[in-house]
This record gives structure tokens, sequence and C-alpha cells, in this order.
């Protein structure tokens, strides 16, 4: 991904909605992952990644709690970012690496 502001920006805040914890997250979760979609959306390089996102944003807004569902899709979008950080651009990897490492660290709060 070619970090643009407007990317960077977007990563800095889903950084910090998931740092602040799961709970603290949930009611941005939505709007959050659905630009994350329209972000990757056209770009093949990253289709498993918006597969991915659209899985859980419907884990999230289906009205039951799967949390199952939700922690593997954590830890599956965690695995995904970290390996896109590693051919990002020098100052994308950082926080890519970061939030590869929130994702998956959020993951295990649920499992």
């Amino acid at each position: 991904m070619e970090p643009t502001q407007s990317s960077t920006s977007q990563l800095d805040a889903t950084i910090e909605a998931l740092k602040g914890g799961l709970a603290s997250a949930a009611s941005a979760a939505g709007p959050n992952i659905a630009g994350w979609i329209k972000t990757l959306q056209g770009n093949p390089q990253f289709s498993g990644l918006s597969s991915e996102l659209q899985k859980l944003h419907d884990a999230l807004t289906s009205g039951a709690t799967d949390t199952s569902a939700i922690a593997k899709s954590l830890s599956t979008l965690g695995e995904h970012t970290t390996k896109a950080a590693a051919s990002a651009t020098p100052d994308a990897q950082d926080k890519l690496t970061q939030l590869g490492q929130v994702l998956t660290s959020a993951a295990s709060q649920l499992s």
C-alpha cells in the first residue's frame, strides 16, 4: 500500500482505537472497517485483507456476538497486516507492523 496522508491517518486512528482495548474500539469498528475496505478495494495485492475485513465487519454487525469468529478474523488480519508490512514503504512499515501486533493482541483477548 502506498501511504497517503489519508491512509497514514487511518493507520494511526486504527492503532490508537485498538490500543484502547476492544471495548473502546467497538463503537468505531463499523465505520473504521468500512473505511479500510474502501481504501483497499480494487487492489488485488490486498484482496485477502479486504475479504477478511468484510468477514469481521459481518461478524460484528450480525447482532450475534460470535467471539470465536471475531477472534479468528482479528488474528488473520494481524497476520496479513504483518506480512504486508514487509513490502510496504519505509514510512508505513513500522505502523503496519504495529497494527499487525495490535490486531493479534486483540484476537488473543477474545480467545
